[in-house]
């Protein structure tokens, strides 16, 4: 607008006094008519009044009321100085609010970047906070691809950038995996790609959303797409807006945001472990420590987007991340019901196999090498804690083994799974270098000559109800180091001691109505315990050529 029309306006402008608050309006046509004097025709006088009455009145600087009697007339002294300055600037060619590179942004410290954000900050908050109709219009879109990687009821985080330098500090220091789209996961030239991500809604965009997940993978935990991972979208969240955005690029902002669920590969899952233990910037939440909004140590998630699409708050959100399959799953090769495989010592044929109660010597015969080895996957497959470990192996979870860097283990599992090839007990390779025994955990037994049961003869005399009993599995070799020994500790009673140690000294049928109770109730009570069933013992009680035998050497201390 012509510097010469502003600054013929100013002078016919309405006054208001600066300590008594007297004030005088001015008619709009009187405006018009002064404009028409500088020999501005009446159609565009008209106009610079309307361009102006609109900034005027969307910096809230004149009277409604006066407007609608078609006045102008300011709502006190300093609304009469804010009109004057922007208007005496615009009307000024030499005239700014801000140096000439004062919104560069190319090569500028922290200081600069945060004094622009201020700005639109203040400008954009009071914009949003006072529009007449409660919904602004958003000056700023983003698009937003998060993958939820989930496993055994966490899920990965990854630490947001620039968490110190933020405003937002109480929004969260971590968000999921994924990020906002750019430039380089669209195709087309950069018109066009300004042109749709600036848009509201574009359908474009949206549909790129997915190579955003692959990069935002990739550069955040070093996944790649088909190899490491593959996805699905799980739900689009309900767009949002806020005046929000990291350093000077802050505004209104509209955010689109499509949540997908990755399904990782065992590599995947594998590689994955490493990076997390290898990069603090990636942390696992449980789905509690979400919903709370904190972790233990004062880690924040920042889900606000992912919990707005949940009318009935964080429950609803964690009932459906609960149900949500994990990123990776066992997927133990042989697992069926009531099955049991154990593995026995010092024997040629050292596998005890079949339904529980029904087992049978597996007719392969193992050299002691072979046996070491099956006996190395089975502990580690048991989550087994290891004395000693040999050199340039990797332990990994679910019992997988990396022999990648260990020529001669590598090959005598080679070896030990073409042996046991066509029975139940199945040697898991992936590309020669990853090796697992594919038996459910829970269904690996070791033999009964490394437990002792030992209770105190000071207890075992005593009056106590309940007294302190224990279960001690011995060390063991294996091919990769051996196994620690442990000693569990359980409470019984008294008297439940006592005719546990009356299976040790008597001989009592399968039908024997004292001896079918004894066995009730450990099965009941001892079996059932979590500290029972991390020993990898199989049982204490078992019925044998028609006679209920206690299972392990009853010892007294």
């Amino acid at each position: 607008m012509p510097t010469p029309f502003i600054q013929a306006l100013i002078p016919h402008l309405p006054r208001y006094a600066e300590e008594e608050g007297d004030f005088y309006a001015v008619p709009r046509t009187a405006l018009v008519d002064a404009l028409c004097q500088t020999q501005l025709d009446h159609t565009a006088a008209e106009t610079v009044v309307a361009l102006v009455e609109s900034l005027l009145d969307t910096l809230a600087v004149l009277d409604n009321n006066h407007l609608q009697k078609g006045e102008w007339c300011w709502v006190s002294f300093p609304a009469q100085l804010l009109a004057l300055s922007v208007l005496t600037a615009w009307g000024d060619a030499n005239s700014r609010f801000f140096a000439g590179n004062f919104w560069n942004t190319r090569d500028i410290a922290d200081a600069q970047k945060e004094q622009q954000r201020e700005v639109l900050h203040h400008l954009e908050t009071r914009r949003y906070q006072h529009h007449a109709n409660r919904a602004a219009q958003p000056i700023r879109y983003i698009y937003v691809a998060w993958g939820i990687i989930k496993l055994d009821d966490k899920v990965l985080f990854y630490q947001r950038e620039d968490t110190q330098k933020r405003h937002d500090k109480q929004a969260g220091d971590y968000g999921l995996i994924g990020g906002r789209l750019n430039q380089r996961d669209v195709l087309g030239d950069g018109r066009d790609f300004l042109g749709e991500v600036q848009s509201a809604n574009s359908v474009v965009i949206k549909a790129a959303l997915p190579e955003t997940l692959k990069r935002e993978l990739h550069e955040e935990a070093g996944l790649v797409f088909a190899r490491h991972y593959q996805f699905k979208s799980w739900r689009c969240i309900r767009p949002y807006q806020q005046v929000q955005g990291s350093a000077p690029n802050h505004a209104l902002t509209h955010y689109y945001l499509e949540v997908f669920h990755i399904e990782l590969t065992l590599e995947g899952y594998l590689f994955l472990q490493q990076q997390v233990a290898r990069d603090e910037r990636l942390v696992w939440f449980s789905l509690d420590e979400m919903i709370q909004g904190t972790t233990s140590d004062g880690k924040i998630p920042y889900i606000n987007a992912l919990l707005n699409d949940f009318d009935n708050g964080p429950l609803a959100l964690k009932a459906e991340l609960s149900v949500l399959p994990d990123s990776f799953t066992a997927g133990y090769l042989f697992q069926p019901a009531k099955y049991g495989l154990s593995l026995l010592m010092d024997t040629e044929k050292p596998i005890l196999a079949g339904v529980l109660g029904k087992e049978k010597i597996l007719d392969k015969v193992l050299t002691q090498a072979q046996m070491a080895l099956l006996l190395s996957l089975a502990a580690h497959g048991r989550g087994f804690e290891f004395a000693t470990i040999t050199d340039n192996i990797s332990l990994h979870p679910y019992g997988w083994l990396d022999v990648s860097q260990n020529r001669g283990l590598q090959t005598g599992l080679i070896e030990l799974a073409a042996v046991l090839k066509g029975t139940d007990v199945i040697i898991e390779c992936h590309q020669d270098v990853l090796f697992r025994l594919s038996v459910h955990p829970a269904m690996v037994y070791f033999d009964d000559q490394l437990f002792t049961f030992v209770v105190k003869a000071a207890d075992l005399n005593g009056v106590a109800t309940k007294i302190p009993v224990q279960i001690h599995r011995a060390v063991f070799a294996t091919a990769l180091g051996n196994v620690k020994e442990i000693t569990e500790t359980f409470q019984i009673t008294l008297e439940f001691a006592h005719k546990l140690q009356s299976l040790t000294v008597n001989t009592f049928s399968t039908d024997n109505d004292h001896a079918v109770k004894i066995e009730d109730a450990y099965k009941k009570t001892l079996h059932k315990k979590d500290q029972f069933l991390r020993l990898g013992l199989k049982c204490l009680i078992r019925q044998e050529a028609g006679n209920m035998k206690f299972n392990l050497q009853y010892t007294i201390s």
